[in-house]
């Protein structure tokens, strides 16, 4: 019985992604240019994510708050995380758009093309991964945020550096590896482009 149950829920919860895939699949961007990507970036603050997940910090304010005014302190910044995430996902399915059009186009010249081909494949890898990561920790905030009042009572307050690993998948390693990943693609195309996008990043 219990089994049985499981088994339903796994498949409810696949159907469920499934259907979000293909709502996405069907409303993405057409063919994205390096035009296409600057303008749709968001601002994202890598240093306000790694201060927001730094243990040290938290475990200071937890010493010196009383258990309610930290859970409210905690729950204002699980909602600032929630933000940078929203925005630097955002970006990595951007940058995964922009890498599947750089590693599918052919130019005159064969050497330089192969060259542009791999480092959009290394994107377009590094992209997926912090994407994956950002869904999963996305996931993991709202149900923190959702949580009825009297399990914040019988628990303590989440901690928010648990959240820099999640199955496996580094935060800021995997961030910084976009980030190092766009830089090179988009060297490939010039500088001024480069620095715009790296700004933005």
């Amino acid at each position: 019985m219990m089994f049985d149950i499981i088994t339903i829920f796994l498949v409810g919860i696949l159907l469920l992604f499934a259907i979000y895939t293909a709502i996405q699949f069907r409303g993405k961007f057409p063919r994205r240019t390096i035009e296409d990507v600057t303008p749709f970036l968001r601002p994202a603050e890598q240093d306000e994510l790694e201060s927001l997940l730094d243990p040290a910090q938290e475990a200071n304010f937890r010493m010196r708050m009383a258990p309610q005014e930290f859970a409210e302190w905690q729950c204002r910044r699980i909602h600032l995380m929630r933000e940078h995430l929203l925005r630097m996902s955002h970006n990595a399915l951007v940058l995964i758009e922009w890498g599947n059009m750089e590693a599918l186009e052919e130019g005159n010249d064969a050497e330089r093309s192969r060259q542009k081909q791999l480092l959009a494949q290394e994107l377009v890898q590094a992209a997926t991964e912090f994407r994956v990561y950002s869904v999963l920790a996305l996931a993991k905030l709202r149900l923190w945020l959702v949580l009825p009042s009297p399990f914040s009572v019988l628990f303590l307050s989440p901690s928010l550096p648990s959240m820099r690993h999640v199955f496996g998948i580094d935060a800021l390693g995997s961030y910084q590896r976009l980030r190092t990943a766009a830089s090179g693609l988009s060297l490939a195309h010039s500088h001024h482009f480069h620095d715009e996008l790296l700004e933005r990043l």
